[in-house]
């Protein structure tokens, strides 16, 4: 064989091993460029088929399907934002819960699939996947519980078999089949296009049309119909064509189709801020809240930032959550995507995208071990009390709604906590549910379950909560003669005195208190029959209580673990350096000094029903700080001033001393000089 035939062949080898590897490469396609990619592309639906967009039943587009042919859709569903639910993914730094609330039996349970300390566990609470999407579909980006369908349990026996058709899986299997699964929705995180709506994301999965939801909400396609008006046994396939009962129809939108019937897709690489506001905003309530068009956005973002700077990711979108000590999950090193690593971590190249180096003046490096930079630079600045806030996930931010202040869960903010000696800011949401007891252990009961077993007791009226019809006391001629004597009740009310208004208003606050203690004992009464372990009863929990039977017409309450605050550390909005503890005209007497909020603020639980004493604590009884030491501490600094000063005065003292025996000295040595 020539040596040149030899090459050749080693030529075509190396050929077809490169032409191997990139066929294995270019599986999914990627341009390498920062330059945005043009989307003019072929939707395909559920079952992997080519959608024909002109026909008049054209089906849903698939996001798993259409951006997947491109985009590693396996690996996209592991990223922090749909792998709640995948119990092999780590749990991660706890973050906020998804509550479950509902005003009619004064219920608040924070929720999460990833085990978090002082959460609970939806599927432990009897509540299904499909249920979990109805009640927050809202916020759900799509996959995770929205694709998680369980499978039906098998029976073997004939009354077994027809027992399990009937279960809750079975009809929720059927449910399923009809409405879809409800893929992860790219374009809710990566739409150019500001006609995306999150409201009709939300219309249709409230409609169970899972699988229209994306065609719908990015506005490529009009969607008619609703699965959640066919019985659970319809069947398309029989349906005539002419028939009432259909699947839902989607039209879509010629305008965005080409010559080759492919649809535009105005897609952005890097998410807006816009979007990442929907699911993680916040907003001041309460009675004494500030105006928003007062209140500034986090100083990052008014430097020209985005979210996604910081809070970056790959294709398998595991998102930099962007705390210390963050371990990412694909092993690269993101030290500098966190307040220190940026701003002052010099050994990993801090100082990204121009961040400054702060000086700290003055500022004794003990604080840096003591303080995380969020305790004294994120938040609003506590005056007294933590505040009231809504967020986005907890109250449905984002859609419109005649949303006022009280509308639960009731969310504090900041309230200080150490972990592993480092003081944080947290919200805390205090746990509100209906349970049972077994020794020392309390779970919720489902709440759904609650609510069937209550309504006849609670009577709450369609558009009232547990809570105003508690409250909801007329008194009778009887209460009014025994609060203002027989001729004064005769009265009409504006006629009435300020002080007999006061008594009249204090009597309804008592005959108030005493509904709720007969609703107290009335709901748990009604609940014993849900409780299934052996030996246990029924209790409720809110705002930091424990309420149980004491007898049969009494209750009495108690704190317990299970009734503490769940907290969750929190970041932004970051305030501007001058805005921060420590600096401005206060100085160090901003958390240095007597009654400072920093550890004085106090925290009140917060429920959904009447307390006349709510939970309250001290910030630096949460925090674990003594009073005492911290008072000491803040009395030293009364004198701090004066110490300087006097400190200033001894050392020119001594200095002048010293200066007079150097001189006494000079002069000796000079002497000794001139006699020798």
């Amino acid at each position: 064989m020539s040596r040149y035939s030899l090459i050749t062949i080693l030529l075509l080898a190396a050929t077809s091993v490169n032409l191997a590897q990139g066929a294995d490469e270019s599986r999914f396609t990627k341009t390498n460029s920062r330059s945005q990619y043009v989307h003019w592309i072929d939707l395909y639906d559920a079952g992997d088929k080519r959608i024909d967009p002109t026909a008049e039943t054209a089906p849903p587009y698939s996001p798993q399907f259409t951006c997947g042919r491109c985009h590693d859709y396996k690996a996209i569903v592991t990223g922090h934002h749909f792998n709640g639910i995948d119990k092999t993914s780590s749990a991660g730094r706890p973050g906020e819960p998804w509550i479950w609330t509902d005003e009619r039996t004064g219920t608040q349970i924070p929720m999460s699939y990833r085990g978090w300390m002082g959460t609970y566990d939806p599927g432990a609470l009897g509540i299904s996947t499909r249920e979990f999407v109805l009640k927050f579909g809202s916020h759900l980006p799509g996959g995770g519980p929205g694709e998680a369908v369980p499978p039906v349990p098998e029976k073997a026996g004939e009354a077994e078999a027809k027992a399990a058709e009937e279960s809750k899986e079975a009809i929720e299997a059927k449910r399923w089949k009809l409405s879809g699964l409800l893929n992860v929705d790219c374009m809710i995180c990566h739409s150019n296009d500001h006609a995306y709506s999150q409201e009709v994301w939300w219309n249709q999965i409230q409609n169970e049309n899972f699988a229209w939801a994306a065609t719908a909400a990015l506005g490529i396609g009009d969607v008619e119909g609703k699965v959640s008006d066919l019985k659970d046994d319809f069947d398309p396939a029989t349906a005539a064509a002419d028939s009432k009962e259909k699947l839902p129809v989607t039209k879509y939108n010629l305008a965005r189709i080409n010559g080759e019937k492919k649809v535009f897709f105005d897609v952005i690489l890097k998410p807006d801020n816009n979007a990442c506001y929907y699911c993680h905003s916040t907003h001041a309530a309460g009675e004494h809240a500030p105006a928003d068009w007062t209140q500034d956005e986090d100083v990052h973002l008014r430097a020209g930032f985005s979210c996604a700077d910081c809070h970056s990711n790959g294709i398998a979108h595991h998102t930099v959550r962007g705390f210390e000590g963050e371990v990412h999950p694909t092993g690269e090193d993101v030290a500098t995507l966190s307040c220190r690593g940026c701003h002052m971590n010099d050994e990993h190249g801090g100082g990204r995208m121009g961040a400054p180096k702060p000086l700290h003046k003055g500022l004794v490096p003990l604080h840096f071990e003591r303080l995380s930079c969020t305790a004294c630079h994120s938040g609003r600045k506590l005056e007294g009390e933590a505040e009231l806030i809504q967020t986005s996930l907890a109250n449905g931010l984002g859609l419109p709604a005649h949303h006022v202040g009280d509308v639960p869960p009731g969310i504090k903010a900041p309230v200080l906590v150490r972990d592993q000696g480092m003081l944080y800011p947290h919200r805390a949401v205090w746990p509100a549910f209906w349970g049972q007891m077994s020794g020392e252990t309390i779970t919720p009961l489902n709440p759904e379950a609650v609510y069937e077993a209550t309504r006849r007791t609670f009577r709450v009226k369609r558009g009232s909560n547990l809570s105003e019809t508690i409250m909801d006391v007329k008194l009778n001629a009887s209460d009014k003669q025994e609060a203002l004597g027989e001729e004064r009740a005769k009265v009409k009310e504006e006629e009435l005195t300020e002080e007999e208004k006061a008594k009249l208003e204090e009597l309804t606050a008592t005959r108030a208190r005493e509904n709720w203690q007969q609703t107290l004992v009335g709901g748990l009464t009604a609940v014993k029959e849900l409780i299934t372990a052996e030996g246990a009863e029924p209790v409720f929990v809110s705002a930091g209580k424990v309420y149980k039977l004491s007898g049969e017409k009494s209750v009495e309450s108690f704190e317990h673990v299970a009734a503490e605050p769940y907290l969750w550390k929190f970041a932004h909005d970051v305030r501007p350096a001058r805005e921060s503890l420590g600096v401005g005209a206060k100085g160090c007497y901003d958390c240095h000094s007597l009654g400072a909020p920093l550890f004085a603020s106090t925290v009140t639980a917060v429920g959904q029903t009447p307390d006349d004493e709510p939970v309250s604590h001290a910030m630096h009884e949460l925090a674990g700080y003594d009073k005492l030491k911290l008072d000491v501490w803040a009395l030293s600094f009364l004198g701090r001033p004066a110490f300087k000063y006097y400190g200033y005065a001894a050392m020119g003292l001594v200095s002048l001393v010293l200066l007079a025996y150097v001189l006494r000295g000079i002069a000796s040595v000079l002497g000794l000089i001139h006699r020798k």
